[in-house]
């Protein structure tokens, strides 16, 4: 069943009095956000953090009847050949869909059968036999910036003098990726590539889990500030992001404003110390530079308490109304995992 959908305009500071005026939607609401590129200027490094927090239309939505390990069923659903394509992979073999429950978790689909989704993990402790989820399609690398002939980021031979796109690998590190010219005598042209891999394996199809990137223009071009539109559908419900310990890109799921403070982020469990050393760090990005935060817990003689403070500023110096835009680095420590869980911050 097509259920017609509402057309929402987001803009960052109105995205919230426009959810707010509506009182009664019964359809799913949809929108974009234009973001934009900072001018590189052929020095060092300029970066940019990037959430993309419309999504895909979702591909499938219903009730699990049993959850055995990694294995939901949905009775009375024949995804083999109803949804065949829920079984792809991007172009380096990760699953491009997956499955996400009400309360915002989510896994990978690896297989399909007639009735049965097979995940990337065992979810029968997480996940109750009877549960609602929704099936959605990760953006890739093409979605987000178009096909490397038409992208406005900037095209090279050379991965020292060009613009990468980092995504997280889910084990602490980054995937980088760029748009590869390839010389005249090898026939020209440019196509989506991966450092470290040929340039010949396009990338374009790469998915961009967490739906969170960092943009690193480097090398000695200069180069103009570029747009991207992020269009889609608005997540509705929680949203629930693991955090690993090492590097983390993660999203701020919702197109509305946030701050340090609201973000739930200390919530999450995330380390606090009387000083940054033994203190999880929060990176966001202004003007093409990191600005780190952390969790300040103040000595007991001081009062104790934990605060938001800035690296390079007094601790004491309250920094949770700082505006949070893009998406965070979460740099996590030995603590062990957690999950950062952000509520709906509108009512429909």
């Amino acid at each position: 069943m097509n259920i017609p959908q509402k057309t929402l305009s987001l803009f960052a500071g109105a995205s919230l009095l426009v959810f707010s005026s509506l009182s009664a939607v019964t359809t799913d609401p949809v929108g974009y956000v234009t973001q934009t590129v900072p001018a590189h200027d052929g020095t060092g490094a300029t970066l940019s953090l990037h959430s993309l927090p419309l999504k895909p239309s979702t591909t499938f939505s219903g009730s699990t009847s049993d959850v055995t390990g990694a294995v939901l069923t949905v009775s009375g659903t024949d995804f083999s050949s109803g949804y065949p394509d829920l079984a792809a992979v991007d172009a380096n073999s990760k699953p491009l869909y997956y499955v996400e429950t009400s309360d915002g978790l989510r896994v990978d689909i690896t297989s399909v059968g007639t009735s049965d989704l097979t995940l990337s993990e065992d979810v029968e402790a997480a996940i109750a036999d009877v549960t609602s989820i929704s099936i959605k399609k990760y953006w890739t690398l093409e979605d987000v910036f178009g096909a490397a002939s038409s992208s406005d980021l900037s095209a090279s031979s050379s991965i020292t003098d060009v613009d990468k796109v980092l995504v997280a690998d889910g084990a602490g590190s980054f995937e980088q990726y760029y748009i590869y010219q390839a010389p005249v005598f090898a026939g020209g042209g440019v196509s989506w590539a991966q450092v470290g891999q040929p340039t010949t394996a396009d990338k374009a199809s790469a998915r961009i889990p967490e739906g969170t990137l960092l943009v690193v223009r480097v090398g000695s071009t200069t180069r103009t500030a570029v747009t991207f539109t992020n269009a889609g559908t608005v997540k509705l419900g929680a949203d629930k992001s693991p955090v690993y310990q090492g590097v983390n890109l993660v999203a701020l799921a919702y197109p509305v404003d946030t701050t340090l403070a609201t973000s739930g982020l200390q919530d999450a469990g995330l380390t606090a110390a009387a000083t940054v050393i033994g203190a999880d760090k929060v990176l966001v990005t202004e003007n093409g530079s990191f600005k780190q935060y952390y969790l300040y817990q103040a000595p007991i003689f001081a009062g104790g308490g934990i605060s938001w403070a800035q690296v390079g500023e007094a601790a004491t110096s309250d920094k949770g109304s700082d505006a949070l835009s893009g998406a965070v680095l979460v740099i996590r420590g030995d603590a062990g995992d957690i999950n950062w869980t952000q509520s709906q911050p509108f009512t429909l």
